[in-house]
């Protein structure tokens, strides 16, 4: 059962409240309509084991958790605003640990302009946090994963890569970025909304689940790699696009939007952003690749999912072997 089949079969034993605005997979965070407002709600757990965030650099982890956590509302349009947390760590855990974390943890809110209103504490035999937040809304509507009719284009914020970099090579995790200024400019035009939590490839594997009649064209030349990711590459042989492919995720945000003046997109490109792909409802639906203009090679199946391998090392062979089959010949 993969983790998708569950999540249906879990949700299914329970009813919907009629103020959620949202279906099953619609959206990042969870959609609700609070005193007549929507407010987007989203709780994420993270453990050194599943997600691979290195903890050699205590005040990093911590503003990287927050990072992780306030994504999916910057995904739906929502401004952060409250936030709630349990921090579990070993009961022998050094002090200096705890309160390099604990910053991490309190600068990232400060800058997101969220405020902790509490949460719990537990011991466990290595770290674990779980990270719940919630704002309001203030897109012109809710950013939802579903393409708006008009949608044409897709934008990331950022550079992508090299967290799962990282992974596949054992190095201490990167710094994630807060994009709520870059989230804030773009939502006057968006019409989709996904992070990369998942890894790059997988988030365009999710919007083309939930938009299963669109064609995605995406233009591997213009991936953002990260420079480390580039220069890894160059010096050891290897498949950049390998980093978009593995599930680490760099917690940057696509938006689709509807075709832009020029004006709008050297906006959007000095803030930051980079147009990685057309999408178009199509009668051959599905993701394709392109390294020009040209041909674009369909890509048939998403991405080796990393729960389903008992190691890391089988997994990054699949990871491999995937890119080899599906990008490098593109």
């Amino acid at each position: 059962m993969t983790e998708y089949d569950f999540i249906r079969s879990f949700a299914g034993k329970f009813k919907r409240d009629p103020q959620q605005q949202n279906a099953l997979f619609e959206s990042d965070a969870e959609l609700v309509d609070i005193a007549g407002q929507t407010w987007a709600l989203t709780m994420d757990e993270f453990t050194p084991e599943e997600d691979h965030f290195t903890s050699e650099n205590p005040r990093q982890l911590g503003a990287n958790l927050v990072t992780a956590t306030i994504s999916d509302l910057l995904a739906t349009g929502a401004e952060p605003r409250f936030f709630l947390h349990t921090l579990a760590l070993p009961s022998n855990a050094d002090t200096a640990f705890a309160d390099q974390l604990t910053d991490g943890i309190s600068a990232t809110l400060q800058a997101a302009q969220c405020f902790l209103l509490g949460g719990d504490m537990a011991t466990c035999p290595t770290w674990r946090y779980t990270g719940f937040a919630a704002g309001p809304v203030t897109a012109p509507a809710p950013i939802l994963r579903r393409f708006g009719p008009d949608s044409r284009h897709l934008w990331i914020t950022g550079e992508v890569g090299d967290a799962n970099l990282a992974v596949l090579t054992g190095a201490p995790t990167p710094a994630f970025e807060l994009r709520t200024k870059q989230t804030s400019l773009i939502r006057p035009y968006a019409t989709a909304g996904i992070d990369t939590s998942g890894g790059l490839l997988d988030a365009l594997w999710c919007l083309q689940t939930v938009n299963p009649d669109w064609r995605i064209n995406l233009q591997l030349a213009n991936i953002p790699l990260a420079a480390t990711v580039q220069a890894f590459a160059a010096t050891a042989g290897e498949q950049a696009l390998a980093a978009i492919v593995g599930g680490a995720g760099e917690y940057e945000v696509l938006f689709a939007t509807p075709a832009l003046t020029d004006e709008e997109t050297e906006m959007l490109k000095a803030a930051g952003f980079t147009r990685i792909a057309d999408i178009i409802p199509s009668p051959d639906p599905g993701i394709y690749a392109s390294r020009s203009t040209g041909m674009h090679r369909p890509i048939p199946e998403p991405p080796p999912c990393p729960r389903a391998y008992p190691a890391l090392e089988p997994y990054v062979t699949a990871v491999q072997e995937y890119t080899q089959q599906y990008l490098a010949k593109t």
